[in-house]
C-alpha cells in the first residue's frame, strides 16, 4: 500500500479515534462485569470490536459528510450534530437489543 503524501484525510482519522474510543468505552463499560466473572474474555472483546467498528462508521461518516460541506459552515455544523446524534441513537437501540437477548 503506497500513501504518497503520508497523510491520512481527516474522515480516516476520526474513523480511527471515533474506534478507539468506542472500543475503550464498550471495555469500561463491562469491566466490572468481567472481574466479578459475570462476562468472559472472550465476550467482551467480541463487545468491544462491535462497538468499536460502530463508533468508527459513526465518526469516519459524520466526518466526511461535513467535509463535503466544507464552504457552509453552519449547514456542516447541523450535519455533525445530526448524524452523530443519529449514530448514538443506533448504537444505543443496538446495545439494549443486545443486553434483552
Amino acid at each position: 500500500m503506497s500513501n504518497a503524501t503520508n497523510k491520512l484525510s481527516t474522515a480516516n482519522r476520526a474513523m480511527l479515534v471515533g474506534a478507539i474510543a468506542g472500543g475503550s468505552a464498550s471495555i469500561a463499560k463491562q469491566w466490572q462485569q468481567h472481574k466479578t466473572g459475570q462476562l468472559e474474555t472472550n465476550t467482551m472483546v467480541s463487545n468491544a470490536a462491535k462497538d468499536a467498528l460502530k463508533a468508527g462508521a459513526i465518526a469516519g461518516s459524520t466526518t466526511y459528510v461535513a467535509e463535503q460541506m466544507a464552504g457552509r459552515p453552519a449547514l456542516s455544523l447541523l450535519t455533525i450534530l445530526s448524524v452523530g446524534a443519529a449514530g448514538l441513537y443506533l448504537l444505543d437501540q443496538s446495545s439494549e437489543k443486545n443486553h434483552e437477548q
